[in-house]
């Protein structure tokens, strides 16, 4: 088992030093599916023909269609102003841009897709847009404050992996993880607003007070489109990749886009860095899944210390690795569930796991919302992890405290 950790180890530290040699992210995960091969013996065949299958799969032309619907909505949402609406309607009820900027992504952060953050990313750039921020606290902003809600909200796919892995009642989990989302509230704005006070900027109110009939208006004017994907994917049940396809259109239509309009936001330079960018990430996950890096590790009989710190290693390591929930829960779980079924706190170990595993999610350089946010504000993503930091160990440390202590 020594070994597997660290090679595991070593996978990591590759990308990191990858990152760090500034080497394009998408061609950094590609290096890394390649060490990951030839680290664990993979098949080359069974490789290749593994990543050609993920790419061709349902999912991820679904996931490709979601990545493209997603970024053409914000991009049209923005040239057309409408979440300089939407920011000033909430503007004119929070009177606080700063405040603002966090509850955006939080808004949208209740409606789950892959590459969300995209959604909220124009609305932190059009509050923030005074306050001359540093494109690394926005996209700490933006990503931090879009991912409250994943301990839970019932909808999001890796609460209902874990839930349908553990088979611990939804309602028991939600109850029991709901501290550790007060915790991340808690933990971001502590983050922001010792930024705030060091580079003294101050809350930022509109000059004139906007009647509540326009401040309405505007936040429906502004956030329609959301509110339009949010009905046709959970009142009427209709795929997350057709509703957003259907609010693309609607929207084209709305605002009368000509033909050339339509074709440099859906086909530009942006939109294809990204789907590459996708691409990759999507291969490393297949990758890491086939290698079957756990494979060798038995139940034994081991001290509970041990079953914590195996538990940690492996939820936070796959977490960071994959950069997906519900991919972490699906490769961690079955494998670590032997070494605590017997154990009178199987229930807070269960959740133990999945919280240091969320962590490792929230840190992973491939997290598509964390690597599409800091593409869109040009942020360097070393120093990202600066504001990241605090909160994302203050969890950890929070869960494995508890976890002890109960």
């Amino acid at each position: 088992m020594g070994i597997i950790l660290l090679k595991i180890g070593s996978v990591v530290f590759a990308l990191f030093i990858f990152l760090r040699v500034k080497i394009n992210l998408a061609f950094s995960i590609l290096l890394l599916s390649a060490y990951t091969v030839f680290l664990f013996h993979v098949n080359l065949k069974t490789a290749f023909v593994s990543s050609f299958q993920v790419l061709i799969e349902e999912r991820t032309i679904q996931l490709f269609i979601i990545i493209m619907a997603v970024l053409y909505i914000g991009a049209i949402q923005k040239s057309a102003k409408m979440f300089d609406k939407l920011i000033n309607s909430l503007n004119s009820i929070i009177k606080d841009k700063r405040i603002v900027a966090m509850v955006s992504p939080a808004i949208i952060g209740f409606l789950p897709m892959p590459g969300g953050a995209l959604f909220s990313a124009p609305l932190v750039d059009v509050s923030t847009k005074k306050m001359h921020l540093k494109p690394e606290f926005n996209t700490f902003i933006n990503f931090w404050f879009r991912h409250l809600w994943e301990f839970i909200w019932p909808i999001y796919v890796g609460l209902l992996v874990f839930q349908t892995l553990s088979q611990i009642p939804l309602k028991k989990i939600i109850l029991f993880q709901s501290p550790f989302t007060i915790l991340n509230i808690s933990t971001g704005l502590i983050v922001s607003f010792i930024y705030f006070k060091k580079h003294n900027i101050r809350p930022l109110s509109p000059k004139v007070n906007i009647p509540f009939s326009k401040t309405i208006k505007d936040f429906i004017a502004g956030i329609w489109p959301v509110l339009l994907v949010i009905l046709l994917f959970f009142i009427f049940s209709i795929p997350l990749y057709l509703s957003l396809v259907i609010v693309s259109i609607i929207l084209t239509l709305v605002l009368r886009l000509k033909i050339k309009e339509f074709s440099e936001v859906l086909f530009s330079k942006f939109v294809l860095k990204n789907l590459i960018l996708i691409a990759s990430v999507m291969i490393f996950q297949r990758i890491i899944t086939i290698s079957n890096v756990f494979e060798t590790l038995q139940e034994e009989d081991i001290s509970f210390v041990m079953v914590i710190f195996i538990s940690f290693l492996i939820s936070f390591i796959m977490g960071l690795l994959t950069g997906v929930n519900q991919a972490f829960v699906a490769i961690a779980y079955p494998v670590l569930f032997p070494l605590f079924a017997n154990l009178p706190n199987a229930f807070f170990i269960s959740l133990y796991i999945y919280v240091v595993g969320f962590a490792g999610v929230l840190l992973s350089p491939v997290h598509l919302c964390l690597v599409l946010t800091n593409e869109y504000f040009n942020s360097s993503l070393i120093k990202v992890y600066k504001y990241l930091a605090f909160p994302a160990v203050t969890l950890i440390a929070v869960a494995t405290l508890l976890v002890f202590l109960i």
